[in-house]
């Protein structure tokens, strides 16, 4: 997620009240491993969308197990 601001050993502040709509940063577990990622919708197509070039888009459909955990509101980074 480095091209939004998110950098290896970042926290992240989570909020589980915020909807998660497009265009939102969130926190999911996709088939039991937690992902951050870009919530986007395209051609009405949901899909989960890497902010790293390193990593691929990830296309949303039914054969996923998917579970938005909450929307990420601010990053923390060490000094």
């Amino acid at each position: 997620m480095i091209n939004a601001g998110i950098y290896p050993n970042d926290i992240l502040v989570v909020d589980r009240s915020i909807e998660p709509v497009a265009g939102k940063i969130v926190i999911c577990a996709l088939n039991g491993e937690l992902t951050v990622k870009r919530l986007e919708r395209d051609n009405g197509q949901w899909q989960l969308q890497s902010e790293n070039p390193d990593y691929p888009d990830i296309a949303l459909h039914e054969d996923l197990e998917m579970v938005i955990w909450g929307v990420v509101t601010n990053a923390i980074h060490p000094l």
